[in-house]
């Protein structure tokens, strides 16, 4: 992280909303370029299309697997198909161009094959006769060998620029796109052509522009690509640019857990913040007994006990302010800090600046935070300008596991994990209820 990004210095001594006055918005941020996505120089590929992946359908991952879980109504997404109907429309226009084309699909692997979904249908329809298809096991498209290989193929054959649609938003999608960002690719994510069972998509798009992937409508991209105007970058938010990439790191990582007492918890501020306990519940298993041997912190100014409400690692070290937590991840040789709990607008300032003046890469749970003065929705922004990584709980999770079904997991980490399912406490984030 370059240090250009720290010159907005925080006067702490100074009121909230001074400090606010003292920070810009990313106003440079581009709205636009022209350029023709041609055949030539781009590539569209289209993650895990499948009727697996549609909510609503009976082929549902969840309901075939988890048939105990009731699909809460409000979690589907109303634009659902729309952008269901945006990936063929952007496969079709593919297709009518020659433009070299891949689909991914992810399976399970049983004793009988590959056991998987199908593609949606108004989708393959859509593809051409070409268009190269490759099952993956890999969250990350890109770790898979084959798949890297057609990716580089395309790179040497003049491919510099790749469309990105599918699902799902803030796992395979995101991970992917990172993926072709750190194989030097310039990527185009079809903001409006992907899904995903998490509607609150703002911390991935935010994390994606940060990455410096250029986010704009299915419209907008099938007009570059006939090359009739130019592409206007859409959403397109304030959070600045980051000068590395950042990728989750199982073992690079340390907890930080803000004020998780009862009576912060209590008075915690939220916009709906009965939806953020199942994340903070499994949050807390994940810290127990999956990661267990991550370094975990609890910061509380008032030196107050962990809530018994919900579990947290066993070796979590107990500190009043955040200064001897950094000394500790340093220590430990950790470079990455996951972030969550109550904690007020000034403390996460704070707390995020000295991370980043430390070379440890701030990363903020934004659906398992709570603002003990406001709610925390209201300043991220400012947060990520300083170099912060948004995320959510499900997003981050879904990054420490590399493959399906703990393919790159050790012995002990896969007995932890079972030990946690055993519990019967793990609600999946496929049915935590809606956010916002």
């Amino acid at each position: 992280m370059k240090k250009s990004l720290l010159v907005l210095s925080l006067a702490f001594g100074l009121s909230a909303c001074n400090i606010d006055d003292r920070l810009q918005f990313a106003s440079e941020t581009k709205k636009s370029e022209q350029i023709h996505l041609s055949a030539e120089n781009t590539g569209l590929l289209i993650i895990d299309a499948q009727q697996g992946y549609v909510m609503d359908s009976d082929d549902f991952w969840v309901k075939v697997f988890y048939p105990q879980y009731e699909i809460p109504a409000q979690n589907v997404d109303p634009q659902l198909h729309s952008s269901i109907d945006r990936i063929a429309q952007l496969a079709q226009k593919a297709n009518e161009l020659n433009m070299p084309t891949t689909i991914t699909y992810e399976a399970f692997e049983t004793d009988l094959g590959l056991d998987y979904t199908p593609y949606i249908t108004r989708i393959e329809q859509a593809l051409d006769e070409n268009t190269q298809s490759y099952f993956k096991q890999t969250f990350n498209s890109t770790l898979e060998a084959d798949i890297h290989a057609a990716m580089k193929a395309w790179s040497d054959a003049g491919v510099s620029r790749v469309i990105v649609a599918g699902a799902e938003t803030d796992v395979c999608v995101m991970q992917t796109i990172l993926g072709l960002k750190k194989m030097g690719f310039d990527v185009y994510l079809a903001s409006d052509a992907t899904f995903s069972t998490e509607i609150y998509e703002r911390p991935t798009f935010k994390r994606l522009q940060q990455a410096g992937v250029k986010l704009a409508k299915a419209s907008e991209i099938i007009e570059s690509m006939a090359a009739k105007d130019k592409l206007i970058f859409s959403p397109r938010y304030a959070v600045g640019t980051r000068d590395e990439l950042y990728q989750g790191d199982r073992h690079k990582m340390a907890m930080i857990n803000f004020n998780m007492d009862d009576t912060s918890l209590a008075k915690a501020e939220h916009d709906n913040k009965p939806a953020t306990a199942p994340r903070f519940t499994f949050l807390g298993l994940e810290q127990e007994f999956l990661f267990s041997y991550m370094p975990s912190f609890h910061v509380n100014k008032k030196g107050k006990a962990y809530t018994s409400k919900y579990r947290k690692n066993a070796n979590v070290v107990s500190y009043k302010t955040i200064d001897p937590v950094i000394a500790d991840i340093k220590a430990a040789g950790k470079t990455q800090a996951v972030i969550s709990g109550v904690v007020s607008q000034l403390g996460l300032y704070d707390a995020v600046y000295k991370l980043i003046e430390a070379d440890i890469t701030p990363v903020i749970l934004e659906d398992a935070l709570l603002g003990s003065d406001v709610d925390p929705i209201h300043y991220l922004d400012y947060i990520y300008q300083l170099g912060a990584v948004p995320s959510a709980q499900k997003s981050h999770g879904y990054e420490m596991y590399v493959e399906i079904q703990l393919g790159d997991f050790t012995e002990e980490e896969i007995a932890a994990y079972y030990q946690m399912i055993a519990l019967n406490e793990v609600v999946i984030p496929e049915v935590y209820p809606r956010l916002r």
